[in-house]
């Protein structure tokens, strides 16, 4: 493996690797940068050092400012800063994955989440921390670590009707899937917003869709949470490309956070293509659409 460029087959078929793998993840943040410690370390003591001496905790935009109150003003945005990242389920294992849990992970000084990390998901004897990290006062680290609260739930028929009224560019159908406390955020945007009406206004002001067609919608699956790759309409040739990745948490209140990731690197990390060809100009004129059957990730 190199980078984003990675054999899936072979790390599906190795759940010592994708543990690895997943373990990078947790502690950078960054589906990037865990493969690429993954892919030179040899075992769980290496790759927690070779974390330790990465950069800095990734971020999501709730964890810089308060909510923005002005969905249709000017959107902030800061590219320099580490910003969080999704990992598919292909590379992932089914332990503390969670996007709403790695993002309180990376609120935690690096030991500190080591040490959860090593503790609380790998089994590691108190002993064998201290002689990997130093001293470390586990039980205040756990203190420290205080994920969102709520449960993600399968709910095909909510995830169904959000696609359609994304793809027919349906705000107040949107909006109607939000719970009204949901929280809408987009790195590298450091603008988020608070709840379903905002998040209507947000869409309607500043998505480049202006109707139906204008977006595809590809589930897939991250975080062990539904996801979407979204694919927006280039208006000078009608070829769908690449525009962001949502991972959404569900309740039974409906959807009650959507993070739309806009850094285009992450698609061939899902393997996704860049665009979307041979569609008709407008995909509602009726015509098949057997190119989203072919997209879909395996499970």
């Amino acid at each position: 493996m190199d980078g984003n460029v990675f054999d899936e087959v072979a790390v599906r078929a190795d759940p010592l690797q994708r543990g690895l793998i997943s373990h990078c993840y947790r502690m950078l943040g960054s589906v990037t940068e865990a493969i690429q410690v993954a892919d030179s370390a040899s075992s769980h003591e290496v790759a927690t050092r070779e974390c330790l001496h990465r950069g800095g905790a990734r971020l999501l935009p709730t964890d810089l400012a308060p909510a923005s109150g002005d969905p249709e003003g000017e959107l902030s945005r800061r590219s320099e800063v580490l910003w969080l990242e999704p990992i598919p389920d292909t590379l992932a294992d089914d332990h503390l994955i969670d996007l709403q849990l790695i993002a309180a992970l990376q609120r935690l000084p690096a030991h500190e989440r080591a040490a959860v990390i090593l503790h609380d998901v790998e089994g590691w004897p108190v002993p064998r921390i201290t002689d990997l990290l130093g001293q470390v006062d586990i039980r205040q680290a756990r203190s420290h670590f205080r994920p969102a609260p709520g449960h993600q739930l399968d709910q095909p028929e909510l995830l169904g009707r959000y696609a359609r009224a994304f793809e027919e560019y349906d705000v107040p159908a949107i909006v109607e899937l939000f719970g009204d406390d949901a929280i809408w955020e987009m790195p590298p945007f450091t603008s988020w917003f608070r709840g379903a009406r905002n998040i209507g206004r947000l869409i309607s002001t500043h998505c480049p869709a202006k109707g139906p067609g204008d977006q595809i919608l590809v589930p897939v699956k991250a975080n062990r949470q539904p996801a979407f790759a979204v694919y927006m309409r280039d208006p000078t040739d009608n070829i769908h490309r690449a525009f962001q990745i949502q991972v959404l948490t569900l309740t039974a209140a409906g959807i009650i956070h959507a993070v739309a990731f806009f850094d285009l690197s992450l698609f061939p990390t899902f393997q996704l293509p860049d665009l979307l060809a041979g569609l008709p100009p407008n995909p509602y004129d009726g015509a098949p659409r057997p190119h989203i059957e072919r997209l879909h990730p395996h499970d």
